[in-house]
């Protein structure tokens, strides 16, 4: 597997547990599609450590891309970019990986369905359709535990208002959520309706296990073929 050496540009806190990270490669060959992944290799106490993260940025952007990762304590990798990184550090990174992706030509209907930092790689998705193909009709349907927890929320709400054919539903399962105006509770039977899609539009799941299993059910009681139907197992 080939490997690259990339720079930490920045770190950003976006919300109370996730940080996002701008990764510069410069002139090498890196190369990604839209919604892989990479694997990330850092030293940590004199040795090697790896682990898999979305991007979120699309391939457009040359010379540099993002990921976005949630504060967690059981993997050294993530412990150590959450905690420990800075901005001007160097870690060794693969070329994109994985056939969670989505290029123009693949579908005119698309629906992004995510639950937590899920979101990652549709984000990717999203920002490559915004860019590439903007009459391609997109609806992310995301699901947050609070409203503090929204991701890329400022980011969401000027490519939807700019942009006629992208549609974002964000439902928070808090109840009660103080400040928070919008949908609540888990993504269900009746928002997938709502979203009116059909079974023409390819459909994308990222998020727990539980959520995509019970999203995946849920499509296929609406009509939606397994073919239409993209995630992929990491858990």
């Amino acid at each position: 597997m080939k490997k690259f050496a990339v720079r930490i540009a920045a770190i950003k806190q976006e919300t109370p547990t996730i940080k996002s990270f701008l990764l510069e490669y410069g002139e090498q060959a890196f190369h990604h599609l839209p919604g892989q992944w990479i694997n990330l290799s850092v030293e940590i106490n004199g040795k090697m450590e790896s682990s898999d993260y979305s991007m979120t940025s699309s391939p457009l952007k040359r010379s540099e891309f993002e990921l976005a990762i949630k504060q967690g304590s059981r993997n050294p990798v993530t412990r150590y970019m959450y905690e420990s990184a800075k901005a001007g550090d160097t870690v060794t990174v693969s070329n994109g990986q994985g056939v969670f992706i989505f290029e123009r030509g693949m579908g005119d209907k698309v629906v992004l369905i995510a639950a937590g930092v899920g979101v990652t790689p549709l984000m990717s998705l999203l920002r490559y359709i915004d860019e590439a193909a903007p009459e391609v009709d997109t609806t992310l349907l995301y699901s947050i535990p609070c409203p503090e927890e929204f991701l890329f929320r400022d980011e969401l709400a000027e490519i939807s208002s700019r942009n006629p054919h992208i549609h974002c539903v964000v439902t928070v399962t808090q109840q009660n959520p103080a400040n928070w105006q919008g949908a609540t509770g888990r993504i269900d039977k009746a928002m997938l309706e709502a979203a009116g899609l059909g079974a023409e539009a390819l459909y994308y799941l990222c998020g727990p296990q539980a959520m995509i299993e019970d999203v995946d059910k849920e499509l296929g009681k609406l009509g939606i073929p397994d073919s239409r139907i993209v995630y992929e197992k990491w858990w």
